[in-house]
């Protein structure tokens, strides 16, 4: 039986984090060291010693490198796209190849849907290459190489996973778009996406601000307790944003088989990093306001 590449790589993903997740969360004192320090990581990284494991890890700024891969990816997807179904050219041999061999022979879905889906993500992708580029101030904190892995397979799958879907993509047949097909449904959370991408850009200025003086210098890469916007309510706002974000392509993109994997992973993946932030925070700070939720407002 043919495997969808895809599919397995993120629903191995979505059930490997949820289960570490899960073990840490409740049996965190009896783990192994080695499985905390692969693991964890940023500010809630494990501190024991594992002196092998710590070479195996990288700055944690390097999660920049992901969106110098994103960036140009999607925007390199979208031309390829605009060039098969707007001058209806046939795809390059090896983007066929890639598609088929990661996607096997997927259902065919709506190209006006897809065409929607890779504008917006592409929108995001250049704004997370601009906030972790020129707004995030990292801390001197460090990630196994592996999560710096998981990272950049993450956006050339979910690139992939989009575009790879779309009816007629890999043959030399003319194609008619019809415009018709996107729904209210489609726009409004498209909207959505776009909002919440941008709530997103306003809590990491937040988070940055706590770095830095009134001139804007910094002055610290230390961890303080943030105020404003999302954090009113909730620990972790930027996780909550993520997963509304691919939510609302997973609304967009309804019908596609391999993206829901995506989707799964991810909300999967926040949650538990809302969870980690969420406790840490307590933990960290005495005086941490104890009205705070943990990434849905006044229900987690």
């Amino acid at each position: 039986m043919a495997l969808n590449l895809i599919k397995v790589l993120f629903l191995f993903k979505a059930c490997t984090t949820g289960g570490i997740g899960l073990l840490i969360n409740s049996f965190e004192p009896y783990l192994p060291v080695a499985l905390l320090k692969v693991f964890k990581y940023g500010k809630f990284a494990s501190t024991a010693q594992d002196r092998f494991l710590e070479k195996l890890e990288v700055p944690k700024r390097w999660f920049k490198h992901f969106y110098v891969l994103a960036g140009p990816l999607s925007t390199l997807t979208l031309v390829i796209f605009v060039n098969r179904y707007f001058m209806n050219q046939p795809l390059p041999n090896f983007v066929v190849n890639t598609l088929e061999f990661c996607l096997n022979k997927p259902i065919p879905f709506n190209a006006e849907n897809v065409l929607l889906g890779l504008i917006i993500f592409m929108i995001h992708c250049w704004k997370r290459f601009y906030e972790t580029h020129f707004i995030s101030i990292f801390s001197d904190t460090y990630m196994n190489f592996s999560i710096y892995l998981v990272g950049l397979s993450h956006y050339v799958g979910t690139i992939i996973s989009i575009i790879g879907e779309t009816h007629n993509i890999s043959n030399n047949k003319s194609i008619q778009l019809d415009w018709s097909r996107l729904t209210v449904i489609d726009y409004m959370f498209a909207s959505i996406f776009l909002l919440a991408s941008y709530v997103q850009l306003r809590t990491n200025k937040i988070l940055a601000s706590l770095r830095k003086d009134k001139n804007g210098k910094v002055v610290t890469k230390k961890h303080k307790i943030p105020h404003g916007g999302l954090f009113e309510f909730i620990s972790a706002p930027l996780q909550l944003t993520e997963m509304i974000l691919y939510i609302c392509l997973l609304v967009i993109l309804r019908g596609a088989s391999t993206y829901c994997y995506i989707a799964f992973w991810v909300i999967v993946n926040q949650l538990e990093c809302a969870y980690m932030s969420h406790k840490w925070s307590i933990e960290t700070f005495k005086d941490y306001p104890k009205n705070r939720y943990t990434v849905i407002p006044y229900i987690y």
